[in-house]
């Protein structure tokens, strides 16, 4: 009521409530949340002593004695009725719990009790179940608020569930007659804000949708999964593709807002690319398939059935796509890289190459599409013929491959995994030329800027460096993931960088200038921080 208390449930392994001081930070009290999971908390709107906590088969109503400090539960009485409550919200007179529960329905609860009584002393007023929905929610409910009416005085409970619909229940737990909406996504929030509803969704979409649902607009959206990979269009800074789980999106940097979204439930994109016309999105998805898809509207362009056994999981352009036909290279699950000829009616297989014993993680051509160089998790990276189709070189390390790429002067390759490292390999021998640290944890995306000057490395430590190349230190560091990063890529105008990670974001960085990198380098070997933002 006054936000000077806090209350937290603890998880499964826990399953306590805390009472905390706001203006301290302490503990003032605890106790087991009850015998089995509890899920939900709230405050009750006028008291700031009392506290109401739900979960599988019970619903408590709890009074902080401060004096001790001590929480005292009172149980409500549900007779026959077992349900798992996910959430719940209280009337603003404090009388009434409504609780959304698993199986879809609204339940309504008398919260009343009587206030700490010696042991000796009987309750004579007892939290009680007083009523049920009779229509269930798809999927659950997930999230319900209590609104009041103005005009009738009664309050309507807003009902999230997770089939996506929102909408109204009456009094008398009965839905309300055309009062209902359909998001994408399972309703995970709800809140009431300038004479709108606020929703989010585990699809991570935010929508603002009218009081009488009849309109919902999307104001945010983002991958609900780990993001694979990120492109940019050849000589476009403005637009970028990433893959997720799922869909593949189209956003534009500028602004950060999603322009487009390709979607195939139930699947995983793994890789995608964007051919040198900017006429298509290619990508590689877990079911073995290369789909392609035409950027202005999404609409399927081909697709390439049992392209691998497994899944695709690395995809290259093997020159200009813009006379036909032109070649694709994918790398897949088994280890077999792929070289394949697309022309506007057909995709047919040219050559296929198995030398690898694992995944191949990443594939690069040279400038002139004369070779390819393939890096996979069985610890080799090979130097492919395009015009032959044979192995024109191997090197190997102790260490799973994620990524590799040519130096622009395609003297050396660059490559990082498992091993921490980075390392420097020449291109016309193999041998490795050096090894640098390159994070505490596993490096799993490289990407270098046309100069040949410096390096992007993203890892697993959360960190997205900017490297000299000659010197090999990080002349720039960027903590602004809350996983692994995923991949990395520069744009090619050169200031922005774009990372995605393992939990769904997308972080874009202002690059620093060239000559503010340099000066780091020249300087004390201090590390500047790059500014980035999600």
């Amino acid at each position: 009521m006054n936000d000077q208390y806090l209350s937290s449930l603890g998880g499964q392994d826990d399953n306590a409530i805390v009472v905390w001081a706001t203006d301290s930070g302490h503990a003032l009290c605890g106790a087991p949340a009850a015998q089995d999971s509890a899920l939900c908390c709230q405050w009750l709107n006028g008291r700031n002593d009392r506290i109401v906590t739900a979960g599988s088969f019970h619903l408590r109503v709890w009074q902080v004695d401060f004096s001790l400090p001590k929480l005292h539960p009172m149980d409500a009485k549900f007779g026959s009725m077992r349900r798992v409550i996910q959430t719940l919200d209280i009337t603003a007179d404090d009388h009434h719990a409504y609780c959304g529960t698993a199986t879809g329905d609204v339940l309504q609860v008398k919260i009343d009790r009587n206030d700490i009584r010696s042991p000796n002393e009987p309750d004579t007023v007892c939290p009680v179940f007083v009523a049920a929905s009779p229509e269930r929610f798809s999927q659950g409910v997930k999230s319900l608020k209590c609104i009041l009416n103005p005009s009738t005085g009664n309050t309507n409970i807003l009902v999230g569930a997770g089939d996506g619909t929102i909408t109204y229940v009456n009094p008398s737990l009965k839905s309300v007659k055309d009062r209902r909406t359909q998001l994408m996504g399972s309703i995970t929030s709800l809140a009431v804000s300038s004479g709108n509803i606020m929703v989010g969704t585990d699809q991570c979409n935010r929508y603002d949708v009218t009081t009488d649902l009849s309109t919902a607009e999307m104001k945010a959206s983002c991958h609900f999964g780990a993001v694979n990979d990120v492109d940019f269009p050849q000589g476009c800074s403005d637009l970028i593709v990433t893959s997720s789980v799922g869909d593949i999106r189209v956003w534009n940097v500028r602004v950060k807002q999603e322009l487009l979204r390709i979607q195939l439930p139930n699947l995983e994109c793994l890789c995608c690319c964007v051919t040198p016309s900017g006429g298509t999105i290619l990508s590689g998805w877990n079911d073995g398939k290369i789909r392609a898809f035409y950027p202005e509207t999404g609409r399927l362009k081909f697709v390439i059935n049992d392209a691998h056994s497994e899944k695709v999981t690395a995809l290259a352009v093997c020159g200009s796509d813009s006379a036909s036909p032109w070649r694709l290279i994918s790398g897949g699950g088994e280890g077999r890289v792929r070289v394949w000829s697309i022309s506007s009616a057909t995709q047919v297989l040219v050559a296929s190459l198995k030398e690898h014993r694992g995944p191949v993680n990443c594939l690069r051509t040279n400038r002139d599409t004369s070779q390819c160089v393939s890096a996979a998790a069985d610890g080799s990276c090979i130097v492919w013929d395009m015009d032959r189709y044979v192995r024109v070189m191997a090197f190997f390390e102790s260490n799973m491959f994620e990524s590799i790429l040519f130096h622009p002067d395609e003297s050396q390759f660059l490559t990082c995994g498992s091993n921490h490292k980075i390392s420097y390999w020449d291109a016309t021998d193999g041998q490795a030329i050096r090894v640098i640290q390159g994070a505490e944890d596993i490096v799993t995306t490289l990407d270098v800027d046309p100069t040949g000057e410096f390096f992007v490395s993203g890892a697993c430590d959360k960190a997205v460096k900017i490297w000299h190349y000659d010197d090999g230190v990080p002349v720039a560091i960027g903590m602004g993931h809350s996983g692994a990063v995923k991949a990395v890529k520069i744009s090619p105008d050169l200031k922005t960088i774009v990372s995605v990670g393992s939990i769904g974001e997308i972080v874009f960085w202002e690059m620093p200038p060239l000559s503010a990198m340099r000066n780091a380098r020249d300087g004390d070997g201090s590390e500047e921080k790059a500014g980035g933002r999600k």
